[in-house]
């Protein structure tokens, strides 16, 4: 008789990590860019059949298919940037003077630090309380890891070598049998619609009970439990209430703020009667996503730092029309930033804007007696918005070519692209070389907006004489064109037309700016 034959076919004698067509060994979910390490070969490299990837996640990753005494593992370094941290030149010279021993300046509860090679960062901690450079938009600082420079009120970003963790994952191959197939994958079945209810919906879980000590209306009881009211002596009666958490006082822009910005979770929960027997319910969701500043960046993503705290107080200021908050106050911020998400009309249409939130700056005499000029207040970080200013360093080709060229229409298209960048819509600029001049406008209200464009390197605008196209016989049509002029005629009418002026302002020791002002010298 003759020997049985082997009826099982040869397996390859290739690497773990060669793919077979019969099997598969890879996980659901590998992390990207895979260095493999085995017992042939320690080095890095692809699998065969494979193509290679750029690294291009954070931290760096090594799989391992069987972990050995001479396996080698090859370290890539992590490469973070400082690009997106620096501080704007203009918010500089208001930090305090760097700490003689640890060289951090401070701008009321931030700490900022100057590196070595240049420009200062916001300072932070991370979770393993490193120091690190942060965002303002976060808590837990993730940036690039910073030290003090030794013997040095400087600091600078911590060496990739030090900065990166290694992560090893190891994978068990199982043994090299062609007629095992791969293991079946889990499906994934969606939860039950009732249990997607329950884990979605918010549940209000703050421990913010008080003893009833304060007379109505300083308190609302819900259930058995008293909390304090979001309240103040002049509070205007309002149908939505606000909780807040009991150590809190009253709310200022600055207070409501911070909290925003680094203890989201303890902000004021909006109640509200429920029929029919009208009993309070606490809103679990938050009442606000981010800081009130963030809010003001995602529309108007090029005015400056200083310009951007101002129109965020402000409009705190005028929604609550107090210096602190109160429950109408917060339900109108919490309506406005709705419109400027949906791209909606308000029904606070006078703050949703900061152009209608400006003051009419006074016009006074010039050097002769004929010339006229209008003196522009100085941007600080005061709570008073005088005027808009748009950062130059936020669209650098833009005012570079700017700078190169003194075209009046040049200088429309300029200002053009700035506000419109910024939300607003501008009428299209005519030809006419003289008086130049931008007609637009803003979804969300029906108030029509006229500027005339200027370039200054002074701290006033001087008005003169043959400058003003009302004295020199240039009438609307010419200057704007027939169709702005019609937008603006017919804004007058109805008591809608905002008189502007703006343009480009460049001082000797300080930075560069576009800048808005609001004025009472009509066209018409």
């Amino acid at each position: 008789m003759s020997p049985r034959k082997n009826t099982r076919p040869n397996v390859p004698t290739s690497p773990p990590d060669t793919p077979h067509g019969s099997r598969d060994t890879t996980p659901e979910s590998l992390p990207r860019s895979p260095i493999r390490v085995d017992d042939s070969d320690s080095s890095p490299g692809p699998s065969p059949g494979r193509q290679t990837e750029a690294a291009d996640a954070q931290p760096t990753v090594v799989q391992v298919a069987e972990l050995t005494s001479q396996a080698a593992i090859a370290h890539v370094p992590a490469s973070l940037s400082l690009d997106n941290y620096y501080l704007s030149p203009e918010l500089i010279p208001m930090l305090s003077d760097p700490d003689p021993t640890s060289g951090i300046q401070t701008f009321r509860t931030r700490t900022y630090v100057k590196l070595a090679e240049g420009g200062t960062v916001l300072l932070g901690r991370d979770a393993d309380q490193n120091y690190r450079a942060r965002s303002s938009a976060e808590l837990v600082a993730s940036g690039p890891r910073l030290e003090q420079v030794e013997g040095s009120l400087l600091w600078r970003q911590v060496s990739h070598g030090s900065d990166s963790t290694l992560t090893i994952t190891r994978y068990n191959v199982p043994d090299d049998d062609p007629l095992e197939g791969p293991a079946p994958k889990r499906q994934r079945t969606a939860p039950p619609s009732s249990e997607v209810a329950v884990e979605t919906t918010p549940v209000f879980r703050k421990e913010w009970g008080v003893e009833p000590k304060l007379t109505l209306p300083a308190f609302i009881t819900i259930g058995d439990v008293h909390y304090k009211r979001v309240t103040r002596v002049d509070a205007r009666d309002y149908p939505i209430a606000y909780i807040q958490q009991p150590g809190h006082p009253a709310y200022d822009f600055d207070l409501l703020e911070a909290i925003l910005r680094h203890t989201p979770d303890e902000q004021p929960r909006s109640v509200i009667r429920v029929p029919p027997d009208n009993h309070w319910e606490i809103d679990a969701r938050l009442p606000f996503e981010k800081p009130l500043t963030a809010y003001v960046r995602e529309v108007f993503p090029e005015v400056t730092t200083v310009t951007l705290e101002n129109i965020a107080r402000r409009q705190f200021e005028l929604a609550n029309s107090s210096l602190i908050a109160d429950a109408a106050g917060l339900t109108a911020l919490r309506q406005i930033f709705h419109s400027w998400k949906n791209a909606v009309p308000s029904p606070h249409p006078q703050w949703t804007d900061p152009l209608l939130m400006l003051p009419v700056l006074p016009t006074s005499s010039g050097i002769t007696s004929a010339s006229r000029s209008i003196d522009l207040p100085i941007s600080t970080s005061t709570g008073r918005l005088d005027r808009l200013d748009f950062d130059p360093l936020r669209f650098p080709r833009e005012w570079n070519f700017f700078m190169s060229t003194y075209s009046p229409m040049d200088l429309k298209r300029f200002m053009a692209g700035i506000l419109t960048r910024n939300g607003y819509t501008v009428m299209e600029p005519n030809s006419f070389n003289s008086f130049p001049a931008l007609v637009f406008r803003r979804t969300g209200h029906e108030y029509v907006f006229f500027m005339s464009l200027h370039r200054t390197r002074m701290p006033k605008l001087s008005l003169p004489t043959h400058m003003n196209p009302n004295t020199t016989g240039i009438n609307l049509e010419t200057q704007v064109g027939d169709a702005a002029a019609q937008a603006v005629k017919d804004a007058h009418q109805a008591g809608k037309i905002i008189w502007l002026k703006g343009g480009s302002q460049i001082r000797p020791g300080y930075a560069d700016t576009v800048f808005i002002i609001r004025d009472d010298n009509a066209r018409l």
